[in-house]
């Protein structure tokens, strides 16, 4: 059936690209003390490499680091697991990836500005902040988009006279707190007399099933989630959270320009380990990572799943993370986070 190709397609490239990296469903333990003494010297890696990705099966976060682990594989000559470790918008993986060993055989994709969401918010309770993890690298930077299925409504203008109709509409996205969360909390902001109830899921998979279900009115993701899925024709892309179009969906108009807010979503992913991994190992895997991540063949791997490779390393890296950070510290007053 049409409206399974996209789904069956995440699984056959998850497959594909498990044929050249492992997958696991088991916490990343502790390695051999051998392992840490090779390490301390620079021999990265030492043993099995636990990528740890805080989002489901088939989203493009995941396709995106399945990929990378294929490359990794073949710059290093090592063995790279993945780990789905979903739940509390990426929390759930980067918290155990807190509590691993500072061996750097436990990393984790990191999804910004997600990141600094639940910490900001004082209801989540987190102590942690960006200061407790050791960043590697950013990879791709992506768009939030907002999409529902084919013909629900004819464009974005009649989508928010249903938000401002009896009861409203429902979109869907993948956490509380989450850059697709918060897309929807300030379209709602900009436009009060508005009703947009989100739905959390676990990821784009959820999501996808819940829009061409009929259970959601629409999701907001990003064109990642979506690129591998548009040419089924089973969607609509409403409109780009962007203060411009993006030049893979050129007819498209963003939120701001049609008038109904400046909301702007471009989420970024990189990789980073737990404070405490010696430099010596620390250097190895940035230079690891730098090689695969600009692989010109991974480059293309990611183009065709809509992800555009953006790398940052060190204080430039930095400096765009305090950024992004500084950008959701400003819209605390707005979320009620104060």
């Amino acid at each position: 059936m049409k409206k399974l190709s996209a789904l069956i397609l995440a699984a056959a490239m998850c497959v594909g690209l498990l044929a050249g990296c492992g997958s696991s469903d088991k916490p990343s333990g502790s390695t051999p003390s051998g392992n840490k003494s090779a390490n301390a010297s620079g021999s990265w890696p030492s043993g099995t490499v636990t990528l740890l990705c805080g989002f489901g099966a088939g989203g493009s976060s995941d396709l995106e680091v399945r990929s990378l682990a294929t490359y990794l594989e073949k710059t290093t000559g090592g063995t790279f697991v993945i780990q789905n470790v979903t739940g509390a918008n990426g929390w759930m993986a980067w918290d155990q990836l807190l509590h691993a060993d500072k061996d750097g055989q436990t990393i984790a994709m990191v999804n910004t500005p997600a990141l600094f969401y639940d910490y900001l918010d004082p209801s989540q309770g987190h102590k942690e902040t960006m200061d407790d993890f050791d960043f590697i690298c950013n990879e791709v930077i992506d768009y939030g988009v907002l999409v529902c299925a084919k013909g629900k409504y004819a464009d974005i203008n009649a989508f928010m006279d249903a938000a401002k109709s009896s009861g409203g509409v429902t979109v869907a996205d993948v956490g509380a707190n989450g850059n697709k969360h918060i897309a929807v909390i300030e379209t709602g902001i900009a436009n009060p007399d508005a009703t947009l109830t989100s739905v959390h899921q676990n990821g784009w998979s959820d999501n996808y099933a819940a829009l061409l279900g009929g259970t959601v009115d629409a999701v907001s993701a990003t064109y990642g989630d979506i690129a591998s899925v548009l040419a089924d024709g089973e969607l609509d892309v409403l409109c780009v959270f962007n203060n411009e179009r993006i030049d893979v969906l050129p007819d498209v108009p963003t939120l701001e320009e049609a008038g109904y807010g400046a909301v702007y979503s471009a989420p970024s992913r990189g990789y980073f380990l737990p404070k405490g991994v010696d430099e010596a190992t620390k250097e190895a895997i940035v230079k690891a990572f730098n090689d695969a991540i600009n692989n010109a063949d991974h480059i293309a791997e990611l183009e065709a799943l809509g992800l555009m490779v953006n790398y940052m390393e060190g204080d430039e890296y930095l400096s765009f993370l305090k950024g992004q950070e500084s950008d959701v510290v400003a819209l605390k007053p707005a979320l009620g986070w104060e």
